[in-house]
This record gives structure tokens, sequence and C-alpha cells, in this order.
């Protein structure tokens, strides 16, 4: 009796389990005027001065509008909160005019001051951001100012930074930059809100971490960290309200979780992240779009240079290591034909890539040959880690250690979550690192491989180098400085810092009731204002 008894209730609870479970499964359409976006990863910041990170880069994007954009298919600089700008003196001056009646979110008037602040901080001496080094220091007096200000906070003049009116802005170089209107893709801050606030303190302000006043196509409503963010349409924005009225950016560290939510109905994009091998199954889901675009993006397999007393301080190592991996059947294999191989640090959308240029063929008969040459014919062991979530990169990491261990080189790999990923890379706690490299819309190699960037992850540093990296920037003639870029990469890709894996097409996954959704290079919400949902 008992045991019949115990029967019954073990199968209500299986119907029950059951029950609950297909309950979970019913589509769900969207709250009207919501657009349920999924996110591998949680941003760290939000103010858009401190971004490290794609995460954090792509929140901001919703938030804050910038000066200036690229176009999408061409990626020249297009008007934003700037309409209009004249360059003069042979490039050395430009004039910025200003949209008139722009605001903040609070109603205040965004100007050309919001911009000329926002400048004073990032090449103000407390700034821990990397702008100044990297943009802004040829600006006439910025040098004296980053070096001689004696305030706390971003006020005073520089000289080559000139506020002519509410609406115009005049920016003086040093000397005239081939680059530099692309430097001019920064979001403002706001300066009757931190224009009181010490330089030093912006980062940990609480601005930072909620930022209550904006000037994008959204306002943030809703924060929980790890979880999502809640934000809703800017009614004052300069373009107009925003078709879309809510996004809800959700936190699913997971592919496979965050394709359930798509399928269930649950989610409406996933920009991106999605698994490559579930693409030919979704392309027959009628209530599922594939888009994919090429990116301004490569992943690559870097050697930590930092690092004493490491097999990768010689460069025959590295160039060893260099012939290990079959590059092409990463691609055919993982990627499934989604990108091609990359062989150096200019990618396909610049216009100096030049489709000819080879780096490294597999080669592993030569490279144990050179590994005895240089006296470790008895191996080594290297540290490898790659970040938890990203499937291709973790299968890259997994193809690389098999193949260094036929060469008697035992990788181990750690595969990190997101923040502990971060943590290791910024502090040099590794010899080898899967990560990906973002390029910029203009080929400007200074970011990466100029031995002085605060960018130059791997402590790569070639005196030859940095000279046709300095050379180019000042060279304004297109055809001229692309040629001056492809000796430089001539001469990286020989030093071998890292292996160039792929440069891969993003591909994402949207409900067929999303309209107007059309990828940048740099940015899945390219002018989310414009979106729809049916």
């Amino acid at each position: 009796m008992i045991r019949k008894i115990m029967l019954i209730i073990l199968v209500l609870i299986l119907v029950l389990l059951l029950a609950f479970s297909f309950s979970g499964c019913n589509l769900e359409q969207s709250p009207d005027g919501q657009l349920r976006v999924s996110s591998l990863g949680s941003p760290i910041t939000l103010n858009p001065l401190y971004v490290r990170d794609s995460f954090s880069a792509e929140v901001v994007s919703f938030l804050f509008e910038s000066l200036l954009k690229s176009n999408k298919e061409t990626l020249e600089m297009e008007p934003a909160l700037v309409y209009d700008w004249e360059i003069k003196e042979e490039g050395r001056t430009y004039l910025l005019n200003f949209r008139e009646g722009l605001q903040w979110s609070d109603g205040e008037p965004l100007t050309a001051q919001d911009a000329a602040f926002t400048l004073r901080v990032m090449c103000h001496p407390d700034f821990t951001g990397h702008q100044y080094s990297l943009y802004f220091h040829p600006i006439v007096g910025a040098v004296e100012y980053h070096l001689e200000h004696d305030s706390s906070l971003a006020d005073g003049d520089i000289q080559g930074i000139e506020v002519i009116d509410e609406d115009t802005l005049k920016i003086t170089l040093e000397q005239a930059l081939a680059p530099f209107l692309s430097y001019l893709e920064f979001q403002p801050l706001p300066e009757h809100i931190l224009g009181e606030v010490p330089v030093a303190e912006i980062e940990g302000h609480q601005f930072s971490r909620w930022p209550e006043v904006t000037s994008g196509p959204y306002l943030l409503e809703e924060w929980e960290v790890d979880e999502y963010l809640k934000m809703t349409s800017n009614q004052d924005f300069y373009m107009g309200a925003p078709n879309i009225e809510e996004i809800y950016y959700r936190i699913i560290p997971n592919q496979e979780a965050q394709l359930i939510e798509l399928i269930n109905g649950n989610l409406e994009l996933i920009p991106t992240a999605v698994k490559l091998e579930d693409v030919e199954d979704l392309e027959e889901n009628p209530e599922v779009e594939i888009y994919s675009n090429l990116r301004l993006v490569y992943d690559y397999l870097g050697f930590n240079m930092k690092r004493e007393d490491t097999p990768l301080q010689e460069r025959e190592v590295r160039r060893a290591l260099s012939m290990i991996l079959d590059r092409e059947a990463l691609v055919e294999d993982v990627l499934l034909g989604y990108g091609e191989v990359l062989h150096g640090p200019l990618v396909p959308l610049q216009f100096p890539y030049d489709p000819e240029f080879e780096s490294f063929s597999p080669d592993l008969g030569r490279a144990e040959e050179i590994l005895e040459e240089t006296g470790y014919e008895d191996g080594f062991e290297l540290k490898l880690i790659v970040n938890a979530g990203n499937q291709v990169r973790e299968n890259a990491a997994l193809m690389f250690k098999e193949a260094a261990s036929q060469v008697g080189v035992e990788v181990n790999i750690q595969v990190l979550e997101w923040q502990a990923f971060l943590e290791a890379s910024q502090q040099g706690n590794y010899d080898l690192i899967i990560s990906g490299q973002g390029t910029g819309v203009d080929p400007d190699l200074t970011f990466n491989w100029h031995s002085q960037s605060p960018l130059n992850e791997l402590g790569y540093a070639n005196p030859r180098v940095d000279e046709l990296i300095e050379e180019a920037l000042v060279t304004m003639e297109e055809e001229e400085r692309a040629e001056i870029y492809r000796q430089a990469q001539e001469v990286i890709v020989a030093d071998a810092p890292m292996i160039w894996l792929y440069t891969r097409e993003a591909v994402h996954a949207a409900s067929s009731r999303l309209d107007n959704f059309t990828p940048h290079p740099e940015n899945a919400f390219y002018k989310i204002y414009q979106w729809e949902i049916e």
C-alpha cells in the first residue's frame, strides 16, 4: 500500500515538473515597444571616457552620442552631434559646427563647451584613460596642460581648443595628422554635472556607475549587475525619439542559453555571438532572421613578451610557434567558413590591406628544427588563457595545444570568466592569450603596435615600427600612407609578436519582427533609433 502511494506521488511530481517545463517553452511576445537583447558579459563602466571592454562600449552607445560617426559602408566620418566641419591650414585646424538646440537628458543645453571640457578631462594630468597619449597630445598646448596644470579640475584653457560660440569649436594641431578626424568620434561629458569633480575621481564617480544625464537615444532606468540593464527611449534625442520604446539588455553568459531564449521567444536579438553550427537550423526557422557583416576586429593568439626568463622572449621561438597551427583548418572547421585567415594587423576593410600578403604557413618539421636550434629540444610549458563563453576561441586554444604537443611544448589552458580574464590580461598573468583586437576605422597602427602605446599589452617594441607609424601619421596622401603601413606590417609579422588567427564575420540572429537592423563593422547597434518591432 505504501509503495502504491509513493508511486502515485512520484507520478504527480513528474506531471507537475513536465507541466512547468513545457510552460517555459511557450512563445512569449515582448511587451509592447520593448527590444530584448542578449550579451555574454556585463559592462564595467558606463562612462564613455573609461571604456576598455566591448560590453561597456555596447551599452555606452545607447546612452551617449558622439561628435562624429563613421559610415557603415565607406567608414568615412559623417555627422552626429557635429553636423558640419572645415579642415584648414593644410590639415592643422578643425572647425566643428554643432547642431543647434542640442540638449542633455535633463534639458540643459549640450554645446561646444561640453566638448571642450571633455577634451580638457582627457588631457588632464590626473586622467586615468588612454586618450591623451593616443589621440590628443598633438593639440597645441595639450602637452603643457598635461604636464603643468595644477588644478584638480578640468578647468582653465588649452591653447589649441577654442570655443568660438555655443555651436562652434576650433581645434588646432601642432602638425597635420591624417587620422585626426576619426579621433573626433568621442562622446562628450556634461560639464554642468562633472565640471566640479576632480578629474582623478571621475572614473570612480557615481556618474560612471549610473549616468543620470546622457545624450544618446536611450536613458538608463535599471541596472542589476551581471543580470540586466533596462533603458527607455530619450524623447528629446536630436534625431527624434527612437521607434523602440525600451531596451531590455540581458546578461546571458552562455551561447546555448541565449539560443534557447531566442527560440522560445524571450529575446529579439542575439548580436554577434550566434554559434556558427546553429546558423543552418536557424535559417530554416521562419521566426528568425540571420544577418552577417564584416568587422574591424580580428582574433589572435598573443605572446606575452613582458615576462622575463621565458622562451617567448626569443624571436625565433615565437616564429617557430607561429608555424604549428593550421589556421585554414581553424577557419573551415571552427568558423565554418564565416571568416578568413588573417596574416597581419591590417584587415580587409582598411585601405592599406593587401590580400596577397602572407605570414607563416603550417610546418611542424621546421618548427621543431628551430626549437632544437634555439636549445629547446626538451620542450617547455606555457599557460594559455581564454575567456569562457566564446566557443570558437576555446576550440582554437585546443587546436593550438594539440599542435604544440607535437613539437614538445606543453600548453596548459585556463578558461576564465570575463572579469577574471580581463584582470589576468591587464596584469600580464599568462604566457599565451587568445583574445580579440579592434582596429578602428582608420588603419593607424599606433594603438597596438607603437612601443609607447598604453594599449600595447603584449610588450612589443621595435624602433623601426615606431618610425614607420610616426611617418604614416603625418602622411596625408592615402596611397603613400598605405605603403608605409604595409612596410610596418612586414616588420611586425617578421617579429612574430602574435599569431593572427582570423578576421570573422559577425553573425547575428534576430526575430523576424525586427526591422531596420543594419549592423556596423564596429557596432551592432548602429542607428538603433531607426529600428522597429512589428
